[in-house]
């Protein structure tokens, strides 16, 4: 069956972009995936606010990476060859997801389609209802940098561990700290992170919680 985007984790992406764009980046980093996630209601807003951190705050982050040059967000690290697999692995397992919510966000529907069908059969895209119109529909599209890209195949990953079947906030940003992990020196790990305060096992514990707490 295919995972489904929540309308609140469409939101996230939407946000992520309009942000990306309003700093003038050429991609849609992980700090800006972050910021949509505290911008938008939903498990991962609660747990990011149960530790401190909210919009604003990794808003200020962002105006700080951007001070420093374009393209200083959360660069791979050359040394770390696993990091570069995963990163070009990411493709086919994000192909996974959403349609149209991966379409918001730049990726090659033409390669989604062939994934899918690869896994599901001809026609299997098709079956997916696309809204023609909305948020959702952009013309104008922004990629995703690498890291980004692969936060949402560790997001699919998320999902699939917790037997869920949908794409939610909380799925997104336990993404982002997989990425966090397998990019350790990477600047979202190494310093946005740690300028907000966060601890990356705290804060997917807190997501965790706040799972717990809905199914209660």
């Amino acid at each position: 069956m295919f995972e489904r985007f929540t309308d609140k984790a469409r939101k996230v992406v939407v946000t992520a972009k309009a942000k990306a764009t309003e700093q003038d980046d050429d991609h849609i980093r992980p700090v800006h995936m972050l910021y949509g996630l505290a911008a938008t209601d939903g498990v991962a807003a609660r747990a990011l606010t149960a530790l401190g951190v909210d919009a604003a705050a990794v808003e200020r982050e962002i105006e700080r990476g951007a001070s420093a040059g374009p393209g200083s967000g959360a660069p791979a690290d050359p040394r770390d060859s696993r990091d570069s697999r995963d990163s070009r692995d990411s493709r086919g397992e994000t192909a996974e997801g959403d349609a149209e919510a991966l379409a918001a966000i730049g990726i090659d529907l033409d390669e989604i389609r062939r994934k899918i069908e690869d896994s599901f059969g001809p026609g299997a895209l098709e079956r997916v209802p696309l809204t023609p119109r909305g948020p959702l529909n952009w013309t104008g599209r922004l990629p995703l940098n690498d890291q980004a890209k692969l936060s949402l195949a560790l997001a699919l990953k998320e999902v699939r561990a917790l037997h869920h079947n949908y794409i939610g906030t909380e799925h997104l940003l336990l993404g982002l700290l997989r990425v966090a992990e397998r990019y350790p020196r990477g600047d979202f790990a190494a310093v946005t992170l740690p300028d907000l305060g966060l601890d990356q096992a705290r804060l997917r514990a807190q997501v965790l919680d706040e799972l717990r707490q809905l199914q209660a």
